[in-house]
């Protein structure tokens, strides 16, 4: 059976609104919803596979040490990212990036965090 670009936006879109439903409840929950969604977007972004965006919940949820975190390739990836590739709003300020002025992987956390 063959699917059509249009079907399959159509049937992505239908089940994203079924994932929202499921989600709603509070503001709250509806713009911590917002911010996985942003996270997840910057991750693939940068460049993380899907194994590594699910080791990357952890980090930024709290639950993980984030000591652990910068001897990962999620970090060389995302550091990349903010450092290098990402949009010019987004980037890290140079002075982090040489940890002068601040920790970078504390920044990249607390722009992922949730």
């Amino acid at each position: 059976m063959k699917i059509t670009k249009r079907q399959l936006k159509r049937i992505i879109k239908e089940e994203k609104r079924k994932l929202l439903r499921e989600y709603r409840g509070t503001e709250a929950e509806d713009a911590r919803f917002t911010q996985d969604l942003e996270a997840e977007k910057d991750m693939k972004a940068a460049g993380l596979t899907g194994d590594e965006i699910a080791q990357m919940w952890p980090f930024l949820k709290g639950t993980a040490d984030s000591f652990d975190f910068m001897d990962t390739s999620m970090y060389e990836k995302l550091f990349n990212w903010f450092v290098f590739d990402g949009p010019p709003d987004d980037r890290m300020p140079y002075g982090t990036a040489k940890a002068r002025d601040d920790m970078p992987d504390e920044w990249i956390l607390d722009r992922l965090a949730v």
